[in-house]
């Protein structure tokens, strides 16, 4: 389809819009006709080239033209003097005409998702056009930035917003510290080796995303950009993080993840009293940054999964009101430390991959808990205080060294998934047909040899996994009763109170025999 958003000067008639255009849309379309001097406009889907006689649209402030075939534009585009807003993402593109300079107006230019390699670097007309104010060129075949990108400074007053992710850049010249107005700079998935060392003067940014590249390190001056929000330096190859990034006091979220990081500047995230987010995982931490409880006073979000932290610190929270979430997956923890129970604000907790044998007596104090995961441990025993931990929807405990759980497992009434695959249980507490809200339970690969009949009231439960118990003989006539039964897993279970011709047909099979040999089959 064409959307017009209205007809241009010297088109009598376009869709019966009104005469005098300001804007126009053509999105995935193809011209069979574009006679700016006929009655009717015809289109369909995805145009490749755009006629000369776009000239006479001199009264257009904007005009879209994304996800279509196009390989060039006209030279007469330059006419568009009023123009704005051009947005060309989506096409094929691969170089733009000199006309466009003449484009005095032009504020905002979209190129994301072309094909631009001219010469492999930022088309050189783009440098000419004086009012640009907000530049996309992500995902093209840019692999450099010339030198002349300084002259952005001189030319581009009021340049603002700069989007190069997504190309193969090598190098930045040092000149792009001369764009001291912009406020946003995206450079992620590049190739990045370093910074300019005097990025620092662009002291107006307030995002800068250097996200999936090769950096090594990052210059001091990166401290004087204080009014930074967001700072991207996920994937990279960093060893260090200067200290000066401590005056960076504005930062929201502070994300290294995927570095070669073992240590933080002492106090750096103390000095960032704005931090709502902080990701340290997949990095070589052996333990906390230095700081004390002061550097999570604002934060809602932890994750250093994937370190080798070996020990969470004493009152390292105590300070941490807001604390909803915290990741310390894949780390080295052999146990807990005695104030857990100051976690209030606690909603998500993941301990999975660890060391940990026990889990405190005194659990049940984080009241707000949604989510705990513990999989992957060698717990062999759940404290029964568990059972007070009322707003706890999901439960994993995969991968431990459970033999039993404690009946008080029922008075999770909240509880919509509980996952106890590859433990050593030989059986499930009859209270389990409390879990009213359950909809997801995993038993596979333990020791399991009966299920309690308790199980049919379960009438929320939409899958059960029982796989790999190879001393489950038989299953409850109960079962038939899970209403919501959607995927059940039975795989090398012996199961020999049910005919194997029935076993062999799958699940849905199975349930159909359990009704019909069942005391229940006069109620189903």
């Amino acid at each position: 389809m064409c959307f017009g958003l209205g007809s241009a000067e010297g088109i009598p008639e376009m869709q019966g819009k009104p005469k005098h255009s300001t804007g126009l849309e053509l999105f995935q379309c193809m011209f069979l006709s574009f006679d700016f001097f006929a009655s009717k406009f015809e289109a369909l889907f995805q145009i490749s080239s755009i006629p000369s006689t776009i000239k006479d649209l001199v009264q257009l402030t904007e005009l879209f033209l994304y996800k279509n075939k196009l390989t060039t534009l006209p030279p007469e585009i330059g006419h568009l003097v009023n123009l704005r807003k051009l947005g060309l993402s989506e096409n094929y593109l691969t170089s733009l005409p000199d006309s466009l300079a003449s484009l005095i107006e032009l504020q905002a230019i979209d190129l994301r998702h072309n094909r631009l390699n001219e010469a492999s670097n930022i088309p050189h007309v783009i440098y000419e056009i004086t009012s640009l104010e907000t530049l996309w060129l992500r995902y093209n075949r840019i692999t450099s930035v010339e030198e002349k990108i300084g002259n952005l400074s001189l030319f581009f007053q009021k340049l603002k917003m700069l989007d190069l992710r997504e190309n193969k850049i090598q190098m930045l010249p040092e000149s792009v510290a001369s764009l001291s107005c912009l406020l946003v700079f995206l450079l992620s998935y590049n190739h990045l080796h370093s910074v300019p060392a005097d990025i620092g003067n662009c002291t107006e940014l307030t995002q800068l995303d250097f996200q999936h590249n090769e950096l090594t390190e990052i210059p001091e001056s990166l401290g004087s950009l204080v009014n930074l929000t967001r700072l991207g330096l996920r994937y990279n190859k960093l060893t260090s993080i200067p200290a000066s990034l401590a005056k960076c006091v504005k930062l929201e979220e502070f994300n290294v993840e995927g570095n070669n990081l073992s240590r933080l500047p002492d106090n750096l995230l103390s000095s960032l009293n704005n931090l709502l987010t902080i990701n340290l995982s997949r990095n070589d931490f052996t333990a906390f940054p230095q700081g004390g409880s002061v550097q999570f006073i604002s934060v809602t979000n932890i994750n250093m999964e994937h370190n080798q932290i070996n020990k969470v610190p004493f009152a390292i929270f105590s300070r941490a009101t807001k604390l909803g979430k915290l990741n310390l997956k894949e780390n080295e923890l052999t146990s807990l430390p005695l104030d857990v129970s100051s976690w209030h604000s606690m909603v998500e907790l993941n301990l999975s991959t660890n060391q940990l044998k026990f889990l405190p007596d005194d659990i049940d104090q984080l009241q707000n808990l949604e989510v705990l995961i513990v999989s992957n441990n060698f717990l062999k025993r759940l404290p029964s205080s568990v059972g007070n931990m009322k707003k706890l929807k999901e439960l994993d405990l995969e991968e431990n060294e459970l033999e039993t759980l404690p009946n008080e497992i029922g008075f999770l009434s909240s509880l919509v998934k509980l996952s106890l695959q590859s433990n050593k249980l030989t059986y499930l507490p009859r209270t389990i047909g409390n879990l009213v809200n359950l909809v997801d339970l995993r038993v596979g690969e333990n020791n399991l040899t009966c299920l309690p009949e308790e199980i049919g009231t379960l009438e929320n439960l939409k899958t059960l996994y029982m796989n790999d118990n190879s001393s489950l003989h038989t299953l409850p006539f109960e079962l038939a009763l899970c209403s919501s039964l959607e995927i059940m897993s039975i795989e090398n279970c012996p199961l020999s109170q049910i005919p194997p011709e029935i076993t062999a047909g799958g699940p849905s099979l199975v349930i159909q025999f359990l009704k019909m040999q069942g005391p229940y089959r006069t109620v189903l």
